[in-house]
Order: C-alpha cells, then structure tokens, then sequence
C-alpha cells in the first residue's frame, strides 16, 4: 500500500489542470443487488493504491490538494425520464448522466442509482479510460493486468519522450505534422458569445441490439477500407442529416496518444485527443478510415498532445466548479461534431447476466467542448452498442439528435448505405 506521503507528494500535470472544470460521467447498468457497502471498500482499497483518486483539483488557491474525507459510495434517488421524448432501449442511461450531471461537481463521485453503477470525475484526474476501469475494479470484474493498469501513471516527461522518437530521430516528420494541420484547419470561423447553462447539458443515450451489430458488422466488412471505427463516423453524419442537422466539415476524432508512447510511459493520465479531421463529402466509412489513418500514422496527434500541454503550462488558472451559468464562444456557425468509438470493452465481461437478464451496458456524458458542440461515445459490451450523444439543449435540438440516435440503432444499415449516396 502507498503511503500518504506518495499519495500527497503526486503531481498533477499541465495538462489535468487545465482539464479539471470538465467532467465524465459513465454510468454501467443495469445490474442487480449492488451492494453499495461492499463497493465503499473496494473504492478505499482501490483509492489507497491509486494516487489520482484521491486528488481535489478544487481548492480555492487552484493548487491540487490530498482529498482527505472518507470515500463513501452514494445513493441516488433514481430520476424519473422526461416525456418529451419516447423512451429507447438504453435512454436510461442517459437519463441518469443528465441528472448527475446537475449535481454539484466532484473530485470524484461513486454513486449506485438504482440497479446502476455511477463514476463521475473532473477530467483532470485521467482521460475515458479511467472510469471504465474503476468500474471494472470496483465491481470485481477487472483482470490484474487493469488492476495494476489504474494503478499505473505516465510518468513525467512521456510525452516528451515519445515526441522526441516520433519528430527528434525523424525530422521530417515535422513537416508532416505542419501540412496535416494546414489541410484540417477550420476556415470559417466564428467568435460568437453564447449564453448556456452548463447544469442544463443533456445526454441522451441509445442501444443497438447484439444481431443488428453482427449484421451491420457484415456489412462493414465488405466494403474496402472501412471499420468499425470509421463506419461510426459515417452513420452518425449521416443520421444528423436525415434528422436536418447541418455539421461543421471538421469531425473531432478521438485518438489515444498512449500508442505513441514507450512501454512503460502509457499509463493513466490525459493522454487522449480529440483530433480535428476535415471530412469533405461524402462522408463514407472508407473516407473516414483513410484520412484517420493519414493522421493517425502521422506525429501530428502527439504534437498536439504537446501542444495542448504547452499551452495548459504557459495558461494556468483557477478551477471554478460552482459557477452555475456560462457565456461561452461558439466558434461555427454549423454544429462541431466529436466521435469517440472505444470499440469493444472486455473489461466488463466478468460481470454480463445470463440469456434471459438485461444485457448491462455503458453510456457516458463527455462535456461538450462548446455551446454547438455534440459530443458522442459508442461502446460494445456483450455484442450490443450504445451510443451516448451530449449537447447543450439550447443549441442542439434534442429531438434531431433523438432521431439519429433512434435511426440509428433500428437500422444502421439503411443509414450507412445513406452515408454512400
């Protein structure tokens, strides 16, 4: 076990400071007979391993402080849907996000709502991986190789390693990265103050059912150049459109930068991007595929992981989570899209129901990163997918993104062949 003094002397990085007013919010369900006393000590078992756990990024001076309450599990009241919309297989999930949402931020918060488990955190403390695998932890489905994953932080001065592999050893690469930022930089835009109300952003949540997935796999394989991952992008486009949603040509594509690093550097931390992708139409999963990949096998994402850290150094501020209202400036004119397909998640396998219960699943709330941006989150677990989309309902109008998400998940399909007319 870690000592207080290794608890206390962790340094959070440039990087988790300047993330630490954003929140994620992943809510795993349903599950029967959550225990929420067994579950309180698994948490000061797990937090007593894992430094960033116990870290409060909200004190008054701005500096990072040891939290030193006692890690409880909460209760929350199950929040009764709202009636503007019909309801869809998985939309609980995204009803709870909501309300979590509008509770006071935290640090980190472990909930049990009902028959679902609640990890809500500042996002200074890691990136999407972390409340997965506290959740995987936490529910004792996770292997030791997660276990000591959670435990596992970057080390200081990772990223400028890798940097140094990618661009120092290769200094054309450098150019590389200067044309990819040229070609996917936003022209058209805007700096127009929008007022929103960061307790009012709304996530919505939608399941696909395990023989649509295995059909709409299929069909993913047989056409050339396509994913998964890339077919995602594709049909969420594609969607919108149908739902009369017009989207910036610039798509940000979730990329983890760990696959840069050396070895024994990816640990947790904020080590994910959202990359900024010029997709031009048509938008079809093999187009997506081809120019993530351009980008992918490039240094330009680990450049703007530096960047971003550079940036967080030289721009260090006091956190202010209380604040209830927010003028934000909106910087399209069209709604800015963020994708992030975390694939498939075994991580949870040890905890899925038999054949005749309700198959758990993952919807997760990622702040949208402006008052016109619409974030979405899809992940696998037991062959369904759930996509989990947040927006500020002032600006996005939820019943476009319910439609899309609806369209969708009954017959993806019809909206991936639409994606290639």
């Amino acid at each position: 076990m870690r000592s207080d003094t290794e608890i206390a002397a962790h340094r959070p990085s440039a990087l988790d400071r300047a993330l630490a007013n954003s929140r994620t919010i992943a809510i795993f369900g349903p599950l029967p007979a959550l225990d929420r006393d067994l579950l309180t000590v698994r948490l000061r078992s797990v937090a007593a391993q894992v430094p960033r756990l116990r870290l409060d990024p909200f004190a008054p001076d701005g500096a990072w402080t040891r939290r030193t309450d006692t890690l409880l599990v909460e209760d929350l009241a199950p929040p009764t849907a709202p009636r503007d919309l019909p309801d869809t297989p998985g939309g609980y999930l995204g009803v709870i996000a909501t309300h979590v949402r509008q509770l006071d931020p935290a640090p980190l918060r472990v909930a049990v709502c009902h028959d679902h488990l609640v990890v809500d955190h500042s996002h200074g403390l890691g990136d999407g991986r972390l409340a997965p695998a506290l959740q995987a932890v936490l529910l004792d489905s996770a292997s030791p190789a997660v276990q000591a994953a959670l435990a596992h932080d970057a080390p200081a001065g990772s990223v400028r390693r890798a940097l140094a592999d990618q661009i120092l050893r290769h200094p054309r690469r450098l150019g590389e990265v200067h044309r990819l930022r040229s070609e996917n930089a936003r022209t058209d835009t805007v700096a127009e103050p929008t007022a929103v109300d960061p307790r009012r952003v709304r996530t919505m949540s939608a399941t696909m059912s395990p023989d649509r997935v295995a059909a709409l796999r299929e069909r993913v394989s047989a056409v050339q150049g396509a994913s998964d991952a890339s077919a995602t992008v594709a049909m969420w486009v594609s969607a919108l459109r149908r739902a009369g949603v017009t989207n910036d040509d610039i798509v940000q594509v979730l990329v983890d930068c760990r696959r840069y690093l050396r070895r024994d550097d990816a640990g947790m931390g904020n080590l994910a991007i959202a990359l900024p992708i010029r997709m031009p139409d048509p938008v079809t999963a093999a187009s997506v595929r081809q120019r993530v990949r351009a980008a992918t096998e490039s240094a330009w994402p680990l450049a703007v992981l530096g960047i971003n850290a550079t940036r967080a150094r030289l721009h260090r501020g006091i956190p202010d989570p209380g604040a209830d209202t927010a003028v934000s400036v909106r910087t399209s004119s069209r709604i800015r899209l963020s994708v992030s397909d975390i694939g498939r998640l075994p991580l949870y396998d040890g905890v899925l129901p038999g054949p005749s219960e309700a198959l758990p699943q993952l919807g997760a709330g990622i702040d949208p990163d402006g008052p016109e941006a619409l974030t979405l989150l899809v992940s696998e677990i037991g062959g369904a997918r759930t996509l989990s989309a947040t927006f500020h309902p002032e600006v996005v109008a939820p019943t476009a993104v319910h439609a899309a998400l609806v369209d969708i998940c009954r017959d993806p399909i019809a909206v991936l062949e639409a994606s290639e007319s």
